[in-house]
């Protein structure tokens, strides 16, 4: 039987980081998975502002479960080399915040490149930054997501498997119901590579729906996941329920359509997590 542990893409509440800390623990949630820091990304953080950061969560007694970085979220014929110094510097602030697991994504292809190129030059890259990665003692987690290699339960798997288990996996199954995948194969075939999990879901027309009410399968993975794991499981929400500041650096916004009405982001939040916590309970 699992121990699900609830974590928290704060930002989707408020930019303000005293106001997120406030929320989650509103929310009863210990944990965050740091990405947007008043109004900016996390890896604009200065030094000084990264110990700021990690002073607040340990006074408040938060923690970090990963850091949610824009690794790979970039075309291949993009300045890689440039990628490579943010990894770097990433890697800098994970080790001020005392984190070392990063979510991470699989590139987008150049225009015009055949798959076959695409794969070639995406996993050659994928290797580079796990050769960072592994010198530091960094967890690169691989989030499956819309137009990146990784878009479809196949061929993340068929990522991890050409890593032999040094890439991990940040499973979300309501990126492949937005993505039109079938979500149901996402954990069967991903589970023995997959470090924790993201958690939103999609409905059958791709729009943002609160867990539970859409295509992700998100009560059968649960179901599934309790019975296969023993010990903690981390549950990160990030329903999306509503815009928030950066979610434009995410996605293209016109790929986001919502069918839920809320008042406020805290609200949305609210409502998603405890969709989930009823599932839990359920198990």
């Amino acid at each position: 039987m699992a121990e699900f542990v609830f974590s928290a893409f704060s930002d989707e509440i408020d930019s303000n980081f005293d106001k997120q800390i406030e929320a989650v623990k509103a929310l009863g949630i210990g944990m965050i998975e740091l990405r947007g820091v008043d109004g900016k990304s996390f890896i604009e953080l200065t030094d000084d502002e990264a110990y700021a950061v990690k002073a607040k969560l340990d006074a408040n007694g938060i923690t970090l479960s990963a850091l949610g970085t824009p690794i790979g979220k970039m075309n291949v014929d993009g300045d890689f080399e440039a990628h490579l110094k943010l990894l770097d510097r990433i890697m800098d602030i994970g080790d001020i915040l005392g984190c070392k697991v990063l979510r991470m994504f699989s590139f987008y292809p150049a225009d015009g490149m055949s798959d076959n190129e695409f794969k070639s030059v995406a996993f050659e890259f994928v290797g580079k930054l796990l050769d960072k990665a592994d010198e530091r003692g960094f967890i690169l987690c691989h989030e499956n997501e819309k137009d990146i290699f990784g878009c479809s339960p196949e061929r993340e798997l068929e990522l991890m498997e050409h890593f032999g288990g040094r890439l991990k996996a940040v499973l979300d199954p309501g990126n492949f119901a937005f993505c039109f995948e079938d979500a149901s194969k996402g954990y069967p075939l991903l589970k023995d590579y997959i470090h924790y999990f993201h958690i939103k879901d999609a409905d059958e027309s791709g729009a943002i729906v609160p867990p539970g009410k859409g295509v992700a399968c998100l009560y059968e993975t649960l179901k599934a996941i309790n019975e296969d794991r023993k010990g903690k499981v981390i549950l990160t929400m990030e329903p999306h329920l509503m815009n928030f500041t950066g979610l434009s650096s995410l996605s293209k916004l016109d790929d986001i359509h919502h069918v839920y009405s809320f008042e406020t982001p805290f609200e949305a939040f609210k409502v998603a997590t405890e969709a989930v916590r009823e599932m839990v309970s359920k198990l």
